[in-house]
């Protein structure tokens, strides 16, 4: 068997993710060498591109390609962050740009990894020790003050906890709690595991299911009762779609419509995997969803809405490098019209819930102020940010109105 280099895997994905843009837990994913150290690796040198970068560019004054950029990026953070051997770090580095660049590079990797130390990470800025765009950061500021700012951008330099919840057509979290490796979530069904739950027979017979926090919470907070008509406007991957009919105890109808078939699908397989019969899948452009069902005729409308994820960064590190303004800029707009579509679709008296993975109030507060203004006939009942910090999860936003 041939061993696998671990350093040069973690580079190749590294590559596919910011020269290709491709998402980083779909790269690992479908990395069929991905080994803890690779993840580690991957993942910590996103969180820390920039600090990273910045510690071996001020020795050189011309940069070398991407590729080359990006290993010396991630050699950076195993010697500054991970404190590995210099020897191997430096050893494994000069090898894969000699192997993969025909010998290029080998001196000037060499020099400068033996240059670095950890007086180049002395006296940083926010930006630049956290690894946030400048933007970001000004724009934290101004919406939530220093204090708040400062603490968003540690918190997602740190792993998340994974946290679970209870299939409850198959079992209930007092039951679950008599094994001492769990303890109780915040949010009522949700669960924490202490250890690998993906090696345990409660995740492979589906007694558990993985859902983060955050989306845990924006279900709970619509409180849906049994037999009712719900509507899941963009409702891939699907696990709120899934909470929701658990909570209606397979009772009413839950449509999780996607614009994206293969999504769809998805959340059909998981469906029957769960063993619910009160999900029904459509594949419809969200602001056209009133061409296929009537209006007014849902109970509850849940608008988890495409955002520009500002608040999942600590497992989406790669969107602090690639997001610019435009691309938030023509999320507002697609947001707008969604929510003004879920609008239509929800009968007098019932519950319209906007949810975003992002911190930036234009998405949020504003977002929900501005439709307020536009639809008379809404009220807020309530709306909340959740910062990383709070619950160790993701960012979110959740406003809860009712149409009257």
């Amino acid at each position: 068997m041939v061993k696998v280099n671990e350093r040069e895997v973690a580079w190749k994905c590294l590559c596919k993710i910011i020269v290709e843009k491709q998402f980083s837990n779909i790269v690992l994913k479908n990395c069929v060498q991905n080994t803890p150290l690779v993840t580690q690796l991957v993942y910590g040198t996103l969180r820390n591109y920039r600090l990273c970068r910045y510690c071996w560019s001020k020795y050189i004054d011309k940069m070398p390609n991407n590729k080359v950029s990006i290993l010396l990026d991630m050699a950076v953070y195993e010697l500054l962050l991970l404190n590995k051997p210099e020897y191997a770090t430096v050893n494994e580095a000069v090898t894969i740009v000699a192997k993969n660049n025909g010998g290029n590079y080998r001196g000037l990797v060499n020099a400068l990894l033996h240059k670095v130390n950890k007086k180049d990470m002395e006296n940083l800025p926010l930006e630049v020790i956290t690894s946030h765009p400048d933007w970001l950061v000004a724009m934290w500021k101004k919406q939530y003050g220093e204090e708040k700012c400062r603490e968003i951008c540690y918190a997602d330099l740190r792993d998340g906890r994974v946290t679970l919840r209870v299939n409850t057509l198959l079992t209930d979290r007092e039951g679950l709690l008599k094994d001492d490796l769990f303890s109780a979530g915040k949010v009522e069904n949700s669960l924490y595991y202490q250890g690998n739950v993906l090696e345990t027979a409660y995740f492979k017979e589906n007694k558990v299911i993985i859902q983060s926090f955050s989306s845990q919470l924006a279900v709970e907070t619509l409180k849906v009762k049994d037999n009712s008509e719900v509507l899941d406007l963009c409702a891939a991957p699907g696990s709120k779609s899934i909470q929701i009919a658990m909570d209606m105890h397979n009772t009413g109808r839950v449509v999780a419509n996607d614009i994206y078939s293969f999504r769809c699908k998805m959340i059909e397989e998981n469906a029957q995997k769960y063993g619910l019969n009160n999900i029904e899948t459509c594949c419809h452009d969200g602001r056209e969803i009133f061409e296929y069902y009537k209006e007014h005729s849902f109970d509850y409308v849940l608008l988890d809405a495409p955002c520009s994820g500002l608040g999942t960064l600590r497992h989406k590190p790669e969107i602090k490098i690639t997001t610019v303004g435009k691309d938030i800029d023509d999320l507002i707009v697609l947001q707008r019209q969604l929510l003004q579509s879920a609008a239509l679709m929800l009968k007098k008296g019932g519950f319209l819930l906007y949810s975003t993975c992002t911190l930036n109030k234009k998405e949020n507060e504003k977002q929900v102020e501005q439709f307020l203004l536009a639809n008379s006939n809404f009220r807020l009942i309530s709306s909340r940010t959740i910062f990383p910090g709070e619950y160790d999860s993701d960012g979110f936003y959740v406003a809860k109105m009712q149409c009257i």
